[in-house]
């Protein structure tokens, strides 16, 4: 098998066969790098240009050059809907704060790297509050405007496959970035018909939102990438049976409706130590399982590419971020190499970063890392 496009190579992969080499994604929004890393990367590179475009205003995660995506041999682009009609971002210069479309502001503290939630928008609701809470619309036409066009330029003018992202977060996600983080758990755990109303409101919301975008792009799209944080560093964000009971059936409904306007392949980003969850995700549908958290309790590459690499794929496990911010260029490389032998056998393997690249990992690690996955690429 040689010669294959970006896009055929990675339509292998996710059918988990070998493709001629196992496809790379840099860039895209799980795995591309916080604004400081990239002007230190350019600098590395001796590259001048103007500076990035931000991807995630949170996050200061950044679009990459096209002449680093170039080096790095990425066969994936990532695409967005956009902002509806009633909002537009806007930060404040002096407080550095910004309000999102839902009514939560976030700030960003002096020398700070990201933003954070400093009033969340539904911090105070009781659930008679939530039910008269008018949710932006999810099928606005501005959201949708010139998008087939931009998507089909893609296609026609590049080979790289085409990922197209949420606009919004997952449903645990966004209960806490609506809620704040503390009265989230709280919800979970003594106020279980808010949480309800609140997922049955955002399953209307997402569900309304996929069948609109999917009818006007799904032909011309290759994945469809949603999220829902349910890991922590040492394993599950709350009790696993709480998840099979309450969100899984929302995560079901989800991808039904998304694969009945698309044969894309739906890829979850789910931080942490989800193993618990693999098995709830593939008979949620989901195709594929990012960012592969491999520091993470339970989460060993080799043992979760033999449990379920049959039927997942596994898109990122590149490198463990601690290494890659203060390895060595031996243990980088000694890394990344573990890391494919684990995950690329019988395809089912995105190679990526874990999650995207931090502000102050330093250049060299990071070319290391992809210089070593390219490489090792041919099967």
């Amino acid at each position: 098998m040689s010669d294959l496009t970006s896009r055929e190579r990675i339509n292998i992969a996710l059918n988990h066969i070998e493709p001629d080499k196992f496809p790379i994604d840099f860039g895209c929004l799980h795995s591309s790098l916080h604004i400081n890393a990239h002007r230190n990367l350019m600098k590395f590179f001796g590259l001048e240009g103007p500076e990035a475009k931000i991807q995630d205003i949170l996050q200061q995660v950044v679009f990459p050059d096209s002449r680093i995506l170039e080096k790095f041999q990425s066969d994936v682009v990532g695409v967005y809907s956009k902002p509806p009609s009633n909002w537009e971002l806007s930060i404040d210069p002096v407080k550095d704060e910004f309000l999102d479309e839902w009514g939560t502001t976030y700030t960003r503290p002096k020398g700070g790297y990201f933003y954070d939630i400093k009033i969340p928008a539904m911090k105070d609701f009781t659930l008679e509050d939530l039910k008269n809470y008018k949710l932006p619309d999810p099928t606005d036409e501005a959201r949708f405007r010139g998008l087939r066009k931009e998507i089909l330029d893609l296609y026609n003018n590049s080979d790289k496959a085409i990922l197209l992202y949420s606009p919004v977060w997952g449903f645990w996600e966004s209960l806490w970035q609506l809620r704040g983080f503390e009265q989230a758990y709280i919800d979970i755990a003594a106020n279980k018909d808010f949480v309800s109303y609140y997922w049955d409101k955002m399953l209307w919301w997402n569900i309304s939102f996929w069948e609109k975008i999917l009818k006007e792009v799904g032909d011309i799209i290759d994945v469809v990438g949603i999220s829902d944080d349910l890991g922590s560093q040492r394993g599950p964000m709350f009790n696993p049976e709480f998840y099979r009971s309450m969100l899984k059936p929302k995560h079901k409904k989800l991808v039904d409706a998304i694969k009945r306007n698309t044969k894309a392949k739906v890829y979850l980003h789910s931080c942490g130590s989800v193993a618990w969850a693999i098995k709830d995700f593939i008979e949620c549908g989901i195709d594929i399982l990012n960012p592969v958290q491999v520091s993470a309790s339970d989460m060993d590459s080799k043992k979760l590419k033999k449990e379920f690499g049959k039927d997942i794929v596994f898109w990122g496990g590149g490198c463990d971020p601690e290494i890659l911010l203060r390895g060595s260029k031996k243990e980088i490389e000694e890394e990344v190499k573990r890391r494919i032998d684990d995950l690329s056998p019988n395809g089912g393997f995105v190679f990526a970063s874990i999650h995207s690249i931090q502000a102050n990992t330093p250049p060299e690690n990071i070319a290391t890392m992809f210089q070593t996955a390219i490489n090792s690429r041919k099967y």
